[in-house]
């Protein structure tokens, strides 16, 4: 295919023998069933931030401590319908991290062929990323949907075909929804506008009402988590403005993180997919300006945000799944470069054999990510040195405990108040028989989570509680001060492995006057009318 029919869908090119459709549709469905399945089966206990999460959702709000509210809605949804169990928490996790791969599909076929848009596909299912963002309910699992549909929408708006009236309000829906999933979201509509200016074809838009009236739209969709955050002292936005703080590094431990972060890459990604995406973003940026609009749109969505991560990681710690949202783009502009359906200048030369590679690289890391938390149990590893998965084991096995040692003591229907962080009480919450409201208390005045924000119960005075302490801490005496005795129950001891062990202290505290605050304000918790009766 020649550079001057570059532009033109393949749709309208060439049709090719091989179903390459009907196969796209088999592999997700396929992909889809098998990750249903295994997260059925999967014997790991929730992610800190899974239970952290779940407890949103049965307080459902238009805004949360750290995060905007969609993860909350989605659970209650889920569990909803299912059951507050783990496979309820984790399911949309599967089904969206699976369905996302639609619109990757959709879009490669559209700037390309069927047969790229399967590849991009593969490639991308063959991630240990896309693996753990089909199993772990997180944040990750919505933002990342909603932002490749929109990828997919807002291209499809700027091909000003006879339904440009449908997909500009499809991409403002997908923007808005997203940026009720992660405040990362915002970057869309930056890169969408930096691809504006540079693209000589679409800089039209900047005079037309549709592009403005679908950003105006999408932000509108943060009015009530602003309202929100208002009327919390805009926790959330203090919250995300901590993670651009510089850390205290020298520049010798700042070129070490960096990378660090980069080497982290290879293995989220598989080694292959990101080298060919790391090199092929280098060599697009060099020539961007003089290059198609189909490359500059994905390096506008891929190799540009990347660039500006990999800056910040001078600069601060970054997490790994920060640049996540750069790769859909990315690995299909190195799916149609490989194919060569995609003009980008690169020393080596384009070929098939270059996604072969890749789909094996990225087999063998994704089925290692698979098998691991199987294959530790079959070799006797789970809980040892090598186990990488430790922190998520023992927090079931913890709430069965706790909860006998409650039962054993007579005080099965006390309060359950936890000292030990939003860590803790998020696993108790969810683990614990029954699933109690579980409330954290801590001494100062900073909000560090949602518990924080909550705070103490009402409508409680003269209950008797159970206080969950972790081993190196006692009792707070402003905490004990709250109840007119406290006696110990016991401890309690979940060894993970030879150096990691889940262990608290339980206490008996009867008679509940005030919840203690900060300074030593207090917040008398005295049955008051309209008050809904806490658990």
């Amino acid at each position: 295919m020649t550079a001057t029919n570059m532009d033109v869908p393949a749709t309208e090119q060439t049709t090719t023998t091989f179903p390459w459709r009907k196969a796209t549709w088999i592999l997700i469905a396929g992909l889809l069933a098998f990750r249903i399945l295994y997260t059925a089966f999967v014997p790991l206990d929730l992610v800190h931030d899974e239970a952290y999460y779940w407890d949103w959702s049965r307080q459902l709000d238009w805004g949360y401590y750290s995060k905007p509210p969609m993860i909350a809605w989605i659970i209650a949804l889920s569990t909803s319908v299912f059951g507050d169990t783990e496979l309820a928490v984790r399911l949309p996790a599967a089904v969206l991290g699976t369905l996302g791969l639609v619109f990757v599909f959709l879009l490669a076929e559209r700037m390309f062929d069927a047969k790229c848009g399967f590849f991009a596909v593969l490639l991308s299912a063959l991630t240990p990323g896309n693996a753990a963002l089909g199993l772990l309910m997180t944040i990750d699992a919505p933002f990342l949907f909603f932002w490749v549909a929109a990828l997919y929408f807002f291209w499809r708006a700027l091909e000003e075909d006879a339904n440009t009236w449908v997909w500009f309000p499809l991409t403002t829906l997908a923007i808005g929804l997203g940026l009720l999933s992660k405040q990362t979201t915002f970057g869309f509509l930056a890169l969408g506008g930096l691809f504006i200016l540079i693209s000589r074809k679409d800089r039209g838009q900047l005079v037309r009402p549709g592009l403005w009236i679908c950003a105006i739209a999408a932000l509108a969709f943060l009015t009530p988590v602003i309202i929100w955050n208002a009327q919390h002292d805009w926790i959330t936005a203090q919250h995300t403005s901590e993670h651009f703080q510089a850390e205290p590094f020298g520049p010798v431990k700042r070129i070490s993180l960096a990378l660090e972060f980069i080497g982290g890459l290879f293995g989220v990604v598989s080694p292959v997919t990101f080298f060919l995406f790391a090199s092929l973003s280098f060599t697009g940026l060099l020539s961007i300006r003089s290059l198609n609009r189909r490359e500059q749109y994905l390096l506008c969505f891929s190799a540009i945000p990347l660039t500006l991560i990999l800056i910040l990681s001078l600069k601060q710690r970054i997490e790994l799944n920060w640049p996540a949202p750069v790769f859909p783009a990315g690995i299909i502009l190195c799916v149609g470069w490989a194919l060569q359906k995609a003009s980008i200048p690169f020393p080596l030369a384009a070929g098939s054999f270059h996604l072969r590679r890749a789909v094996v690289a990225g087999a063998i890391f994704t089925l290692a990510t698979y098998a691991l938390p199987f294959a530790l149990g079959m070799f006797g590893l789970v809980g040892s040195k090598v186990d990488p998965i430790v922190r998520l084991r023992g927090w079931e096995q913890l709430g069965q405990i706790v909860g006998a040692e409650i039962e054993k003591a007579g005080v099965e229907d006390a309060l359950i108040i936890t000292t030990g962080g939003r860590v803790s009480t998020a696993e108790l919450a969810f683990y614990l028989p029954n699933q109690p409201r579980v409330y954290a208390w801590k001494g100062d005045d900073q909000v560090m989570s949602q518990y924080d924000v909550w705070g103490g119960p009402t409508q409680v005075a003269g209950r008797t509680a159970v206080l969950v302490t972790p081993v190196y801490q006692n009792v707070p005496p402003e905490l004990a001060a709250a109840f007119s005795s406290v006696t110990k129950i016991g401890r309690v001891t979940v060894a993970i492995n030879e150096t990691r062990k889940h262990e608290f202290d339980l206490y008996r505290a009867d008679n509940f006057a005030y919840w203690p605050g900060p300074q030593g304000q207090q917040t008398m918790v005295a049955n008051r009318p309209g008050d809904p009766k806490a658990r």
